[in-house]
């Protein structure tokens, strides 16, 4: 059973389930460090993170993905 935010994932990103779960696990571990909500981070991947994105599908290393854009989003 997929979460909302997951099935989200899905629909924006074209992801497949398995990565639309690590995309959301990066959401809320972002959520956590920055202090911005969820949807705040997921609006931000949408509309500002093509870099990222592009990385990470040449690298497929979602942990590096999530420090590039945590120090994008940390002040």
């Amino acid at each position: 059973m997929l979460s909302p935010l997951e099935a989200l994932t899905i629909e924006v990103f074209s992801f497949k389930e398995k990565d639309a779960k690590r995309l959301v696990r990066v959401i809320e571990d972002l959520s956590l460090v920055t202090g911005m909500t969820n949807n705040e981070i997921f609006d931000f991947m949408r509309f500002g993170a093509e870099e990222e994105f592009a990385i990470l599908k040449e690298d497929y290393n979602w942990e590096k993905f999530r420090i590039r854009l945590q120090k994008r989003l940390k002040p």
